[in-house]
């Protein structure tokens, strides 16, 4: 059972559909896994991350030796704190050339103070512009972020860039219950490819499977009468502002990138 929160900075093999198919570079992930809080929530957050590493493993096919793993209860775990996050974010900078795909996701607790959200952690915890400065200068053609806690809006500023997607489960705003989220996305990836792919052309984009999960979020308040308590948010322009219904197609700030950027999704 792994305990924690995740960040899963995962190199899945996602690609850009305007990169060229030359030289490909390597697929990265790191995986954070910080307080539960309780056995309840250890329990489901170690059902949700074997949920997304099987899928990331699998379907998506990147390589185990390139994931990185912050937290959990294996013999060899190394708690998610402040500095050992750190420390693999520089390395990961380090290492990284400008054709490596880069994915980072984050499962868990965290709560809103004076304007930060702040991601629960052993020791400090990790404010919004913190854990955004971490990854500043990231060099790499792909790079998506998934923050899938409460107050997670409040991560897009710091986190925004040119060339990124940030997608986080609420907005930026006073969203601190817990998130259906991360459940979602463990329902979502779990469906058949062609359940994701809704418009059909025999391809699964980002964009796509963001609008699945909202949709499961959105199913998931519903079958209990709950008034939504959430709002997913998609950043993919660099202006630090998400957007709850990105289109491409009608809304020239967000959602291109995401539409772009196509899984390799094995079925």
């Amino acid at each position: 059972m792994i305990t924690g929160v995740i960040l899963a900075l995962v190199g899945a093999r996602a690609y850009s559909a305007d990169a060229s198919p030359e030289a490909p570079g390597t697929d990265r992930a790191l995986i954070i896994v910080g307080l539960p809080g309780d056995e309840a929530h250890a329990e489901l957050f170690g059902r949700v991350v074997e949920r997304w590493k099987d899928w990331l493993t699998g379907p998506l096919g990147f390589e185990s030796k390139n994931v990185r793993i912050l937290g959990g209860t294996g013999p060899d775990s190394v708690p998610a704190t402040r500095e050992a996050i750190s420390g693999e974010a520089a390395a990961l900078k380090q290492a990284v050339s400008p054709r490596d795909r880069v994915w980072v996701l984050w499962l868990g607790h965290a709560n809103l103070d004076e304007g930060h959200g702040f991601l629960h952690l052993p020791g400090p915890d990790l404010r919004d512009d913190q854990f955004g400065a971490l990854f500043r200068g990231l060099a790499c053609r792909e790079q998506v972020f998934w923050i899938t806690s409460a107050c997670s809006g409040w991560f897009i500023p710091a986190l925004s860039a040119p060339g990124r997607v940030v997608i986080t489960a609420t907005e930026r705003d006073r969203e601190i219950n817990e998130t259906e989220f991360p459940m979602a996305l463990a329902a979502t990836v779990n469906r058949p490819p062609n359940e994701v792919d809704t418009n059909k052309d025999g391809k699964v984009s980002l964009l796509e499977l963001f609008r699945t999960t909202v949709i499961e979020v959105g199913a998931r308040y519903g079958a209990d009468a709950r008034v939504p308590t959430e709002h997913a948010q998609l950043d993919d322009n660099g202006d630090g502002k998400g957007t709850e219904d990105p289109n491409p197609k009608t809304d020239a700030s967000d959602g291109a990138l995401a539409a772009r950027t196509i899984l390799p999704w094995r079925r």
